[in-house]
């Protein structure tokens, strides 16, 4: 499947931003931007995109008008917006953008679609320094991660003790989490893990976001992570994209990190204080502690 396939049918399921599908597949937000504008030109849904093969992926995206200039917008004045949001809080960016709306029928322009429009808030927000703690969709994302302490298995004949390591996925609007042991923290346990969670949860996020683990990502520098080639295999065939937790940005591992800390708390703290001799039964008592 090409990517600017891959793009189309991000955008046409919905639930993420322009900038997170750019960040997921690793393309520019002009290129997703036009992909958007397509979609939206053509009125194209995920299933008509999901049956188009290459060429009329690329006939698609050749369309004149691809590249409209943005004169053609009406440009939102995003300071005094961020003003308003200031001053109260229960002003939502969706009552801006529907006044965003009617003001392009006097002005004679076309509005920005709403993903865009929330975009180009953000992205002002920022600027001013007005960021805000982050908000959560139900279905759209999951945070995965390794709990840090560790618990253990003990042998009935030598008493020795082997390592339990947790794996933690946390759904942050529904604060619904699920935790497990495994021997190891290879990508097949890492795999595992995530297949469990899914049929727990009885469903699949739009988008899997892991605390750059080895088993998830491979780190070209300090400050880029790409998602290693199996682990990207592996959340294709579940339909989900994959956006690594930015590196330094503690706000985007806030969910992942203060659930492994419930988790150690909650599960390892007591589990390290009670003898069990199988993961069978450890993830029986982790079963009873989360539900």
């Amino acid at each position: 499947m090409s990517k600017k396939k891959k793009v189309l049918l991000m955008l046409s399921k919905g639930g993420v931003s322009q900038s997170e599908v750019a960040a997921a597949l690793h393309v520019s937000k002009r290129d997703v931007s036009a992909c958007a504008r397509a979609l939206r030109e053509r009125g194209l849904a995920f299933d008509d995109v999901a049956a188009m093969g290459a060429a009329e992926v690329e006939a698609l995206l050749a369309l004149p008008g691809g590249g409209a200039a943005e004169s053609a917008y009406l440009q939102p004045d995003m300071g005094p917006l961020i003003e308003r949001k200031r001053r109260n809080h229960k002003l939502t960016v969706k009552m801006f953008w529907m006044e965003h709306c009617e003001a392009d029928e006097a002005d004679g322009k076309s509005a920005y679609a709403y993903q865009t429009f929330c975009e180009m808030f953000a992205r002002a927000a920022k600027r001013a320094g007005a960021t805000r703690r982050l908000a959560h969709e139900p279905g759209a994302k999951a945070y995965v991660d390794w709990a840090g302490d560790t618990a253990a298995l003990t042998d009935r004949l030598t008493g020795a003790k082997t390592k339990v390591y947790l794996l933690v996925v946390a759904l942050p609007y529904s604060d619904r989490f699920w935790a497990q042991g495994f021997a190891d923290m290879r990508q097949r346990s890492w795999q595992e893990g995530r297949a469990r969670a899914f049929e727990d949860f009885g469903g699949v996020p739009r988008m899997l976001v892991p605390d750059n683990a080895a088993t998830a990502t491979d780190r070209s520098s300090v400050y880029v992570t790409f998602v290693n080639e199996e682990y990207a295999r592996f959340a294709e065939h579940y339909g989900a994209a994959v956006v690594p937790a930015r590196v330094r940005r503690p706000r985007d591992k806030a969910v992942a990190e203060s659930t492994v800390d419930l988790v150690e708390r909650w599960i390892v703290a007591p589990a390290n204080e009670t003898t069990f001799y199988t993961l069978e039964e450890f993830n029986g008592f982790c079963l009873e502690r989360v539900r």
